[in-house]
């Protein structure tokens, strides 16, 4: 691949940690961002300002994690995140993410979820959810 071709999403991965403080994978994601720091500008005029509004860096902010899962009620999967959306904690997670040589990179901080919402039930239709959670700072290494 040349660069700026982009990159397949095949093999992206989230993991979540269990009451066993266990990292364990989050089977049948069907989509996950990885959440990126925003910084908010904070405006700074003043009289001598020359008739333009002036800004600084502000509070950064880590985005929301929301991922679509496949919904299997009472699997691993939906226990695990039951689980962990119940206990109201800040725990390790991470999100794997593929390369374009194919290697894959470690997304890792600590979150704690918000909602895990199943779909409406649709006839016929694969039955999803939507997980979202409030991450920390995400650190990025090369997967071990």
């Amino acid at each position: 691949m040349a660069e700026a071709d982009g990159v397949l999403s095949d093999g992206t991965e989230l993991w979540l940690t269990n009451g066993a403080a266990v990292l364990t994978k989050v089977k049948g994601l069907m989509s996950v961002n990885r959440p990126n720091l925003s910084v908010a500008k904070v405006e700074n005029t003043d009289h001598d300002s020359g008739g333009t509004k002036g800004y600084i860096p502000g509070h950064g902010d880590w985005g929301e994690l929301k991922a679509k899962i496949k919904y299997e009620p009472g699997s691993v999967t939906d226990q695990l995140i039951n689980e962990h959306l119940a206990s109201k904690e800040k725990r390790p997670f991470k999100i794997v993410t593929v390369s374009e040589d194919g290697s894959t990179e470690d997304n890792t901080a600590t979150i704690f979820l918000m909602g895990y919402e199943p779909d409406e039930a649709p006839l016929g239709g694969i039955r999803t959810a939507t997980i979202t959670g409030q991450p920390g700072p995400i650190a990025q290494a090369p997967s071990a």
